[in-house]
């Protein structure tokens, strides 16, 4: 009876522990399927205003949303393979089409997929979205209100989208039609650099700083370290590692966020465009008393120079690595990389080709460092590109898109580099290039052990001259 009763619990035990490892094996992060759910506002959005929605999931993971018409058909990507994190994720929507119009009103469909940090797939998630009618012409802004596409969790429109940017498509024309005072600018005559996009002298008004304010300025603001923001891309390279290792100044709102830049800092001000959090630096030239400063930087929406002011309490210092930089002249579609003050090697890239139509396709100019590393992104449904690293809002670094996810096939782009082609990524070279082997994998496998390098992109045009588009 002994021996029987000890039987007895030998095998209480053994089936205690094997249910305990069922349990387990059913929580085991590495082959659980994710659960997502999406949480829209009842009350909907209205066409052209910018709204919320909720991502939900129990574990980190990386997730793509679409916006379905009610015939099912896609409207367009609004995150494609961005970072959640667990819990809340709250994500920023714009009611505005492709080409910037509002959306029609009616019923629509948020269609969601979590791929967990382990590669495991949610599945399709969907959740019902109202656009209802449009609640005033144009935006108002309070004088606290400054900060374009905000969310919780720092979430907004993937790589390369066109509907990247949630400022008002009428700052241009305003800035254009604006009327110039006495100004030190040099007016320069319209070229075209495509078949479809043209550029002329832009105009500002003179700023109680006694400095151009506006798109097309074409005079130095007068300091004493300017840092990139004086130089062309023939300087020195000891000039060039100056401005990459010099601290950056950048927004402080998250990374796939932006902010407005305004003509005035007093009330009825207007916008001069946008900038991206965290990534895009600005060059601050007076930090006034009233809590705004006098910046200048190369706004989004089209890439574009513009001076004007922005809260002082949105500016955050960064500091870049100081072993590390990489230069981007668009005019030779080049990038190189330089190591402790000294070039190391270069090669051949594509950045964005705009039109008049989709003017924000510029890659735009300026000082940028780089953050999050996502690895493979979708390449518009076309391909996929490899080496996808996060500089600017919604532009990244890359490699050149495959037809084939890890394919070898990278015909979609491989012509075009030296070339402008791509809708605002800088997408680089698979081949290592003779002139220190250096191509995607080479800057990826850099920037894992190197954190925050600076990114100086040198525009192909004059200050002065503004994209016209439609």
């Amino acid at each position: 009876m002994k021996h029987l009763r000890c039987a007895l619990a030998l095998l209480l035990c053994l089936l205690l522990v094997s249910a305990s490892s069922l349990a387990a094996a059913a929580q085991d992060p590495f082959t659980a399927v994710p659960s997502l759910k999406i949480t829209t506002d009842s009350a909907g959005i209205a066409s052209r205003e910018t709204g919320s929605y909720t991502i939900t999931t129990d574990v980190p993971g990386f997730v793509t949303v679409r916006l379905l018409d009610a015939s099912g058909s896609e409207v367009m990507t609004l995150c494609d393979y961005v970072e959640v994190h667990t819990n809340d994720n709250i994500m920023s929507i714009t009611a505005r089409d492709e080409d910037r119009q509002g959306l029609a009103e009616g019923q629509y469909t948020l269609s969601a997929e979590l791929v967990s940090q382990f590669g495991i797939s949610s599945g399709v998630v969907t959740a019902s979205l109202l656009i209802t009618a449009p609640t005033s012409t144009e935006d108002e802004e309070e004088e606290e209100e400054d900060t374009a596409g905000t969310s919780a969790v720092a979430q907004a429109p993937a790589a390369d989208e066109d509907d990247s940017d949630d400022a008002d498509s009428e700052d241009a024309e305003d800035e254009k039609s604006t009327s110039s005072s006495t100004s030190s600018s040099t007016s320069s005559s319209k070229t075209t650099t495509s078949s479809d996009l043209s550029y002329t002298s832009g105009s500002g008004q003179m700023g109680d700083e006694g400095l151009m304010i506006g798109v097309g300025v074409t005079d130095m603001a007068d300091q004493s370290d300017m840092g990139y923001w004086s130089l062309t891309s023939d300087a020195s390279d000891a000039e060039i590692w100056a401005a990459l290792t010099r601290n950056m100044m950048g927004v402080n709102v998250g990374e796939t966020e932006s902010a407005y830049i305004y003509d005035s800092p007093e009330k009825g001000r207007s916008r001069l465009g946008t900038v991206s959090g965290l990534s895009q630096g600005l060059n601050v030239i007076v930090s006034r008393d009233d809590g705004w400063s006098l910046v200048e930087a190369y706004r989004n929406e089209d890439g574009a120079f513009v001076r004007g002011y922005i809260l002082t309490n949105k500016l955050r210092l960064v500091e870049p690595n100081t072993t590390y930089g990489l230069v981007i002249d668009k005019a030779t579609q080049t990038l190189t990389v330089f190591k402790d003050g000294e070039r190391i090697g270069s090669c051949d890239v594509t950045t964005g080709l705009p039109t008049s139509k989709y003017l924000h396709r510029e890659t735009p100019a300026g000082e940028f460092i780089t953050v999050t590393r996502r690895g493979t992104t979708e390449y518009y449904g076309n391909g996929y590109s490899k080496y996808t690293i996060r500089i600017n809002g919604s532009y990244y670094l890359s490699e050149i898109p495959t037809t084939k996810k890890n394919g070898s096939d990278f015909s979609l782009l491989e012509d075009s580099l030296g070339e402008k082609a791509t809708r605002g990524n800088v997408c680089l070279a698979h081949d290592a290039s003779s002139d220190g082997g250096i191509n995607a994998e080479w800057i990826w496998n850099m920037t894992d052990d190197n954190k925050k390098v600076k990114v100086l992109i040198f525009d192909d045009k004059d200050r002065g001259e503004v994209p016209v588009g439609e």
